[in-house]
């Protein structure tokens, strides 16, 4: 029995999770199935051109694992254009990535968020009562 699969992060699933080939019958059997992850990691890598370092950080898994899940899509999209097969994506152990809007203490280096969070906005350190506190913005890639 082989290790459990770790948590890859992603922005946005899809917004189309089925890729229809062109032939003839619609009903032969056949398509690729492309994990969520191998999506992530081909459009990290090839859509935003982010080096493979970078990648792997945005998915928090290691660089061997980013480039093992790399390869796997390869070998799906190489598989689905050659055989002529549809292409779905679906599935695989994944937590989707939220931007963060809030603020931050100098005093005590909490953080905390607040959707009204504006950089004119006054506002207090909830933990410590500082005044010294910042504007914080997190997006995701």
């Amino acid at each position: 029995m082989g290790r459990q699969t770790s948590m890859r992060y992603v922005k946005n699933p899809p917004s189309n999770f089925y890729f229809p080939s062109e032939k003839e019958d619609p009903s032969v059997d056949g398509f690729v199935g492309l994990t969520v992850a191998e999506f992530e990691a081909m459009r990290l890598k090839h859509f935003i051109s982010l080096n493979q370092k970078e990648s792997a950080e945005n998915m928090s898994v290691s660089q061997p694992t980013f480039s093992r899940i790399l390869d796997k899509a390869h070998q799906k999209i190489t598989q689905a254009l050659i055989e002529g097969k549809d292409i779905r994506v679906y599935g695989g152990n994944i937590n989707l990535k939220k931007g963060f809007k809030g603020y931050g203490c100098l005093n005590c280096d909490e953080e905390w968020k607040d959707e009204l969070a504006t950089k004119e906005r006054k506002v207090n350190c909830p933990n410590c009562d500082s005044i010294k506190v910042y504007y914080l913005v997190r997006e995701p890639l």
